[in-house]
């Protein structure tokens, strides 16, 4: 069990550690670079994002500092303070035209007559089609990286950071234990919407489930007429869905009858996050894996823990030494500048809450509900971590998990946005560390 835990840790922090050398700056004659009939004299210093599954790919390369212009839908942190041009149904060529773009980089959910306008216009646009499978996405990466790296740096830091999300992939499905002979073939899908839009084998959001050692149902559908057979022919263990379809999932008669609804395994994950081929591929198969193998997340948890405080310790031998080795007079301000920040430190210090009684099974995530949440999103305001403008309810959506996760990446912890009792003993803790 303790080499399973060092697994999935490793797999979901794999990305993140691998991605700083995989994707690097171009060097000095990698250009021109021609790509789908355009020419790149020099890496692009102004790039527009209207795919928010391309922008998590630039993200996850390092290129996140070239965006200067997005749709809505790019609606990672990464991106908060990047301007908009709209919602992708609503585009505004004059706002793109305004940061004068070296290249936009869309997809096929971009309206056909934006595409037309910006075309028109002579700018370069990338038409980036989404992976299918292994191969097309390290072609994807290549070629995105190309154009932002240079020929040769950034076609080989595109494979590389593809290479590591895949290799993190089949840890993860190596971390996890293999079935009794005896024992059934755990199933699930997942569902755009209630009437059966479901994620196909075509999809390579589809295929995480294979890494998850989970039978997708829907792996063949074609129409929703055939994913409705297919869930009621099969009776999925599991299904996931879109944020806002699992009450009505819950509610709808063709439904009922499910073992996934009547036993409560029904779980949102939001569809833009689903569909996306950066590093949100990490976070989708962690959260899929850690919902149908608990016992793994706790683990994973755990591991995330320790690794975090030896890090801290580390760091804090390097700064000794490295104040050790400096002068009487810059060993002063440190010591001046320490003695400030312990004053803050102190002043901020998070008292701990008690008002919610933690057990070891407890653990929520997006889409449950229960009066313990209430407690949790209070607690979650009060350190600083998103505003709850719709008020505090006993409802795990979105929004909280969003405030979840940006709790997760300050205090150290894998940000799934998933509340299982390890992360909320921290939360009601006075070690918490409050936003900002």
């Amino acid at each position: 069990m303790k080499n399973i835990k060092r697994l999935m840790a490793a797999a979901i922090a794999g990305v993140m550690i691998l991605s700083a050398a995989a994707c690097s700056d171009s060097s000095a004659n990698e250009y021109p670079v021609k790509i789908a009939g355009h020419v790149f004299d020099a890496k692009p210093e102004n790039v527009v994002c209207l795919s928010d599954s391309v922008a998590d790919i630039l993200i996850a390369c390092g290129y996140v500092d070239a965006i200067v212009a997005k749709t809505d839908e790019c609606d990672q942190e990464e991106l908060d303070n990047v301007p908009s041009v709209g919602a992708r149904d609503s585009i505004s060529v004059q706002k793109i035209a305004s940061v004068s773009p070296d290249v936009v980089f869309t997809d096929r959910t971009v309206p056909e007559e934006v595409l037309e306008e910006l075309n028109e216009d002579n700018y370069n646009v990338l038409n980036m089609i989404r992976a299918h499978d292994g191969k097309e996405l390290s072609i994807l990466y290549e070629s995105i990286s190309a154009v932002m790296g240079g020929n040769e740096t950034g076609r080989e830091s595109g494979e590389k950071k593809a290479s590591s999300l895949l290799q993190s992939f089949d840890a993860m499905e190596r971390a996890i234990p293999d079935r009794d002979e005896n024992e059934a073939q755990i199933t699930a899908c997942y569902l755009y919407d209630v009437d059966g839009t479901a994620a196909t084998d075509e999809a390579m959001c589809g295929q995480l489930f294979n890494y998850a050692k989970v039978l997708n149902v829907c792996a063949a559908s074609e129409t929703s007429l055939n994913t409705s057979e297919a869930i009621k022919l099969s009776n999925p263990n599991y299904i996931f869905c879109d944020v806002g379809v699992k009450d009505q999932i819950m509610s709808d008669e063709r439904y009922k009858s499910l073992e996934a609804v009547k036993k409560k395994r029904v779980y949102e994950i939001d569809a833009r996050t689903f569909d996306r081929q950066g590093d949100s591929m990490t976070e989708v198969l962690s959260f899929i894996i850690q919902t149908i193998y608990p016992e793994l997340k706790s683990q994973t948890d755990e591991e995330s823990i320790e690794t975090t405080e030896s890090s801290e310790v580390s760091e804090t031998s390097k700064k000794e030494e490295s104040k050790n080795e400096s002068s009487k007079q810059e060993s002063s301000k440190q010591e001046s500048s320490k003695s400030e920040s312990s004053k803050k430190e102190e002043s901020s210090k998070v008292k701990e809450d008690t008002s919610l009684e933690i057990t070891d099974d407890m653990a929520f995530g997006q889409g449950d509900e229960d009066e313990a949440i209430k407690k949790i999103q209070q607690r979650l305001k009060d350190l600083g971590y998103g505003k709850f403008e719709d008020g505090i309810t006993d409802y795990f959506g979105e929004q909280t998990a969003k405030a979840f996760k940006a709790f997760q990446k300050k205090n150290g912890l894998d940000q799934d946005g998933y509340a299982n009792a390890d992360a909320l003993r921290i939360l009601f803790s006075d070690k918490a560390k409050a936003a900002g």
